[in-house]
Protein backbone atom coordinates (compact mmCIF):
# COMPACT_ATOMS: atom_id res chain seq x y z
CA UNK A 1 0.00 0.00 0.00
CA UNK A 2 2.82 2.40 0.86
CA UNK A 3 4.47 1.66 -2.48
CA UNK A 4 1.24 2.56 -4.22
CA UNK A 5 0.98 5.96 -2.55
CA UNK A 6 4.66 6.68 -3.34
CA UNK A 7 3.99 5.91 -7.01
CA UNK A 8 0.93 8.16 -6.96
CA UNK A 9 2.99 10.98 -5.41
CA UNK A 10 5.60 10.63 -8.17
CA UNK A 11 2.88 10.77 -10.83
CA UNK A 12 1.37 13.85 -9.25
CA UNK A 13 4.81 15.53 -9.05
CA UNK A 14 5.31 14.72 -12.71
CA UNK A 15 2.00 16.38 -13.61
CA UNK A 16 2.78 19.44 -11.50
CA UNK A 17 6.20 19.84 -13.13
CA UNK A 18 4.66 19.44 -16.59
CA UNK A 19 2.05 22.08 -15.76
CA UNK A 20 4.69 24.51 -14.47
CA UNK A 21 6.72 24.17 -17.67
CA UNK A 22 3.68 24.42 -19.91
CA UNK A 23 2.34 27.50 -18.15
CA UNK A 24 5.75 28.97 -17.32
CA UNK A 25 5.09 29.02 -13.60
CA UNK A 26 7.76 29.32 -10.96
CA UNK A 27 7.94 27.15 -7.85
CA UNK A 28 6.22 29.74 -5.68
CA UNK A 29 3.12 29.80 -7.96
CA UNK A 30 4.04 33.07 -9.63
CA UNK A 31 3.60 33.28 -13.38
CA UNK A 32 6.64 34.15 -15.48
CA UNK A 33 6.14 37.06 -17.87
CA UNK A 34 8.49 37.85 -20.76
CA UNK A 35 8.55 41.32 -22.27
CA UNK A 36 10.87 43.80 -23.88
CA UNK A 37 11.37 46.73 -26.19
CA UNK A 38 13.52 46.98 -29.28
CA UNK A 39 16.27 44.35 -29.02
CA UNK A 40 16.05 43.66 -25.29
CA UNK A 41 14.02 40.96 -23.59
CA UNK A 42 13.33 40.51 -19.88
CA UNK A 43 11.41 38.20 -17.61
CA UNK A 44 9.78 38.73 -14.26
CA UNK A 45 7.60 36.77 -11.86
CA UNK A 46 4.25 37.96 -10.58
CA UNK A 47 1.17 36.57 -8.87
CA UNK A 48 -1.08 38.38 -11.36
CA UNK A 49 -0.83 40.24 -14.61
CA UNK A 50 -1.63 43.68 -13.20
CA UNK A 51 1.32 43.51 -10.81
CA UNK A 52 3.50 42.31 -13.69
CA UNK A 53 2.36 45.15 -15.95
CA UNK A 54 2.96 47.76 -13.24
CA UNK A 55 6.50 46.42 -12.69
CA UNK A 56 7.14 46.52 -16.46
CA UNK A 57 6.07 50.17 -16.60
CA UNK A 58 8.25 50.96 -13.59
CA UNK A 59 11.19 49.15 -15.22
CA UNK A 60 10.96 51.00 -18.55
CA UNK A 61 9.96 54.37 -17.03
CA UNK A 62 9.59 56.98 -19.79
CA UNK A 63 10.06 54.34 -22.49
CA UNK A 64 7.24 52.12 -21.24
CA UNK A 65 5.20 52.98 -24.33
CA UNK A 66 7.57 50.70 -26.29
CA UNK A 67 6.96 47.54 -24.23
CA UNK A 68 5.81 44.39 -25.99
CA UNK A 69 4.57 41.39 -23.98
CA UNK A 70 5.82 38.05 -25.32
CA UNK A 71 4.44 35.61 -22.77
CA UNK A 72 2.20 34.32 -21.42
CA UNK A 73 0.58 34.26 -24.86
CA UNK A 74 -2.86 35.18 -23.49
CA UNK A 75 -1.39 38.50 -22.25
CA UNK A 76 -0.25 39.65 -25.70
CA UNK A 77 -3.65 41.24 -26.33
CA UNK A 78 -2.98 43.59 -23.40
CA UNK A 79 -0.15 45.43 -25.15
CA UNK A 80 -0.14 49.19 -24.69
CA UNK A 81 2.59 49.93 -27.25
CA UNK A 82 2.20 53.42 -28.67
CA UNK A 83 4.83 55.18 -30.73
CA UNK A 84 3.66 58.58 -29.46
CA UNK A 85 3.93 57.68 -25.77
CA UNK A 86 0.19 57.98 -25.13
CA UNK A 87 -0.45 54.97 -22.90
CA UNK A 88 -2.44 56.29 -19.93
CA UNK A 89 -5.87 55.55 -21.39
CA UNK A 90 -4.86 52.05 -22.51
CA UNK A 91 -3.35 51.21 -19.11
CA UNK A 92 -6.48 52.46 -17.36
CA UNK A 93 -8.56 50.31 -19.72
CA UNK A 94 -6.48 47.23 -18.84
CA UNK A 95 -6.56 47.99 -15.11
CA UNK A 96 -10.32 48.57 -14.97
CA UNK A 97 -11.25 52.18 -15.67
CA UNK A 98 -10.33 55.83 -15.23
CA UNK A 99 -7.30 56.37 -12.98
CA UNK A 100 -7.22 52.65 -12.13
CA UNK A 101 -3.55 52.19 -13.05
CA UNK A 102 -2.44 54.88 -10.60
CA UNK A 103 -4.72 53.54 -7.89
CA UNK A 104 -3.50 49.97 -8.39
CA UNK A 105 0.11 51.16 -8.32
CA UNK A 106 -0.39 53.06 -5.06
CA UNK A 107 -2.37 50.25 -3.40
CA UNK A 108 0.03 47.43 -4.39
CA UNK A 109 3.46 49.01 -4.14
CA UNK A 110 4.95 46.21 -2.01
CA UNK A 111 3.93 43.46 -4.47
CA UNK A 112 5.06 45.56 -7.44
CA UNK A 113 8.46 46.10 -5.77
CA UNK A 114 8.85 42.34 -5.19
CA UNK A 115 7.94 41.69 -8.81
CA UNK A 116 10.36 44.40 -9.97
CA UNK A 117 13.14 42.74 -7.97
CA UNK A 118 12.57 39.48 -9.88
CA UNK A 119 13.45 41.04 -13.27
CA UNK A 120 16.13 39.18 -15.23
CA UNK A 121 17.58 40.19 -18.58
CA UNK A 122 17.24 37.46 -21.20
CA UNK A 123 18.65 39.32 -24.24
Amino acid sequence: MAGMSLMKMKQENCLVNYFKKKCKMSDNSNTIYEYGAMSSKYQLQAKNKLTAYAAMVLHYKSSSHLIVIYSPVECRKDNWTNMFGEISERLDEIFGGKDSFSKYFDDNLKEIRECYNSIKRLI
